[in-house]
């Protein structure tokens, strides 16, 4: 069992399809959760640090081994991620095992607009 904390509480997945390297989900966001107390009470946004936890859960998930993050080479932030606008949003993990490490391009997105796109590198533990 891969550790996970914000699956099942923070967000749920609603679809998701694994194959050929590539993870595609559809999450819905828990807008009442406390996180969002802190960032921010009256414009809540999705933190950047859950992001990443959310790309390290689901890539643990279909690879059934815990993972620590060791690299982010270029995570951008193009748009705010407010959960009581876009309550569901889609996630894509495009990724490949080298040596003991898994290499990720993954964005956030829904319709036309991306919200993130992360590039890192996550070690089996």
């Amino acid at each position: 069992m891969t550790d996970t904390f914000l699956l099942d509480n923070f967000y749920n997945i609603e679809a998701e399809i694994s194959e050929n390297s590539t993870i595609t989900a559809t999450i819905v966001l828990n807008e009442k959760h406390p996180i969002f107390k802190g960032h921010f009470e009256q414009m809540p946004v999705v933190p950047g640090v859950c992001q990443t936890q959310i790309i390290k859960e689901l890539l643990q998930k279909n690879s059934n081994v815990n993972l620590t993050l060791t690299k982010g080479d270029n995570i951008k932030f193009l748009a705010t991620i407010v959960p009581t606008q876009h309550q569901k949003i889609n996630l894509e993990i495009v990724y490949k095992l080298v040596e003991n490490s898994y290499v990720v391009d993954a964005k956030f997105y829904f319709e036309n607009t991306t919200f993130t796109k992360f590039k890192g590198t996550f070690k089996v533990n």
